[in-house]
């Protein structure tokens, strides 16, 4: 599958303040995922997942086990990869399957720099057709940065239970299904 990557930023680099440290918007890179990405990507997309939804933070390996399994499972030129060459570390990450973005998540340090936008801007640029995605109603930072992008709600529901072990209630698996259109086909719709 062919893939445009992202770019963060479309002039010179420049320099971000950032967790009390200049940091270079140079430092960041984008690439395919890679097994050995595996166990810290799903630590920070667990982090990410469980400040969203406001959920008790850990790392219960069981259920670590069942995420890294299910990087494995899917194609990986699927999964693109955000990482910061300063310290190596693994900052943001898409799954896009055609048009449907399956997954979008940013270490939440590094959340408003902008990183969402480009993995987001370079799904829509390798989904000229338009893209889906699920997101939950309580994750209203998701809805309105979905929203901010062009995203339009379709329809509401609930996830699978058997897909989300933390999930206490089905009001917890209530989700929205957004829809993403270029321009030029929105009279289609």
């Amino acid at each position: 599958m062919f893939d445009v990557l992202p770019t963060l930023y479309t002039t010179n680099p420049t320099n971000i303040y950032h967790s009390g440290l200049l940091m270079n918007s140079s430092n960041i890179e984008f690439t395919r995922y890679q097994p050995e990405y595996g166990l810290e990507l799903v630590k920070m997309w667990r982090q990410s997942f469980q400040e969203a939804m406001n959920l008790e933070k850990h790392n219960r390996f069981e259920e670590l086990e069942g995420q890294l399994d299910y990087f494995s499972s899917i194609d990986l030129q699927s999964i693109l990869v955000a990482i910061d060459q300063s310290n190596s570390r693994i900052v943001a990450f898409r799954v896009l399957n055609s048009s449907e973005l399956d997954h979008l998540y940013v270490d939440v340090d590094y959340q408003g720099l902008g990183l969402g936008s480009a993995l987001l801007d370079g799904a829509k640029q390798n989904s000229p057709e338009g893209l889906e995605l699920y997101t939950f109603q309580k994750n209203l930072r998701a809805q309105q940065f979905y929203e901010s992008h062009g995203f339009f709600e379709v329809q509401r529901g609930f996830a699978d239970s058997s897909t989300n072990p933390w999930a206490k209630s089905k009001e917890d698996l209530a989700d929205i299904k957004y829809r993403w259109v270029p321009d030029e086909h929105l009279s289609d719709i």
